[in-house]
């Protein structure tokens, strides 16, 4: 019971914020032409989730699992009348989320897959496959295997190196292979967390282009974050 007032607290004490912003042309033509919520769905590298509730509705948001539900990202409304929320696609297999509609937090009603957690509340839940992720994004946790893979897009024949709170910022410890020209990667076993980490190429510290959640270090220095669930 005591978890559950937690959770509930973090729901409704997150800071309310915009998804993603929408910079793709055919995306946002795809999102202002909706005009029926409909289930999920993954459009190209996009995650896009509609909603249309029975009245005009102050406020839709939706809080996920890949951050420990501590953020509520706003959906925003087409001439339609139906409220979406654009995310880049999540690095995590499976992904449980609730909606919020106006201050009261109910399962995704265009979702017809849903779990309970240990705590009794109902989730829905999102399910990607493996071919919806290939070398769309950055980190991918493998949560089967219990390793998270990092990969990095940039020139031929560069010394890549991976930095963060899991390897005590060492910037030599872990190295990059070159998979293909260009194409570095490496998969580590990393324990559920919430960790701070950079790309260094030739030495130069590089936040990871494919990954949307991004802060800053105490030196004011840009880093990504990844959170792993427990």
């Amino acid at each position: 019971m005591k978890n559950r007032v937690i959770l509930l607290f973090l729901l409704f004490s997150a800071a309310f914020l915009h998804g993603f912003e929408v910079n793709d042309i055919n995306l946002h033509l795809k999102i202002t032409g909706i005009t029926e919520a409909s289930a999920p769905e993954v459009w190209r590298d996009y995650l896009i989730l509609t909603s249309k509730p029975s009245h005009d509705a102050r406020f839709v948001g939706a809080a996920f699992s890949t951050d420990n539900f501590q953020t509520v990202y706003s959906y925003q409304k087409n001439s339609h009348g139906v409220y979406f929320l654009v995310m880049p696609l999540p690095a995590a297999e499976i992904v449980d989320y609730r909606v919020v509609i106006d201050g009261i937090w109910i399962e995704d009603a265009e979702n017809p897959d849903s779990v309970r957690d240990r705590n009794g509340l109902y989730l829905s839940r999102l399910t990607f496959s493996p071919e919806q992720r290939v070398r769309q994004f950055s980190p991918v946790i493998k949560s089967e295997r219990g390793t998270v893979e990092f990969y990095i897009r940039t020139a031929p024949g560069k010394r890549v190196y991976l930095s963060g709170d899991f390897n005590r910022w060492d910037p030599y410890m872990t190295a990059l292979r070159e998979e293909e020209p260009g194409l570095y990667s490496t998969e580590l076993s990393i324990k559920p967390g919430r960790y701070a980490y950079y790309f260094l190429i030739d030495g130069e510290p590089v936040p990871d282009p494919l990954n949307f959640q991004k802060n800053q270090n105490r030196t004011g220095e840009e880093v990504s974050i990844l959170f792993i669930p427990g």
